[in-house]
């Protein structure tokens, strides 16, 4: 073929050469923050408990692979909850979700452990530490915080992986 010929050839590699490396690069943007928490975890209510409580209703939280977690939930008195925590790596982060203004969150997952501390106004609201179990199936979050008048909640929230 002669090179005048080639040139429609040409255009077309680059073109297919330039789509694929978005992609590929598309996909690793996707799925750059998994980690053994990824997927989704249900609350095993039997398992878990709440002091003071009463337990929430339901709880489900998504881990993304784009390092987004989603925290829906409904509580004892009825009331669903819906949050967004973006990926924080240490960082302080703002959740999305309704009551979530004047809320940051500093999280950091290393392995099969979480750590995250919420504010709210500049005061800690709640400190979780979470661990995935050996066999990759159960999240444990120990959750502790101040309650009103003078005292704490503590409780241990139990997930199985879907």
């Amino acid at each position: 073929m002669e090179e005048t010929e080639m040139r429609p050839y040409r255009c077309l590699l680059s073109l297919l050469a330039l789509l694929t490396s978005l992609g590929l690069c598309g996909g690793l943007a996707q799925t750059d923050h998994i980690t053994a928490f990824t997927g989704t975890w249900k609350l095993n209510l039997s398992k878990s408990k709440f002091n003071p409580g009463p337990p929430f209703k339901s709880f489900t939280l998504a881990f993304t692979p784009d390092g987004v977690r989603h925290l829906d939930l409904v509580g004892a008195d009825g009331q669903s909850l819906n949050v967004a925590l973006p990926w924080s790596d240490g960082l302080e982060v703002t959740p999305t979700g309704q009551g979530m203004e004047d809320t940051k969150v500093i999280s950091k997952i290393q392995g099969k452990t979480v750590e995250d501390t919420w504010r709210r106004n500049g005061t800690v609201i709640e400190k979780v530490h979470g661990s995935i179990s050996s066999d990759g199936k159960t999240l444990t979050m120990n959750v502790e915080g101040p309650r009103l008048p003078a005292d704490t909640f503590r409780n241990r929230v139990v997930f199985d992986k879907q």
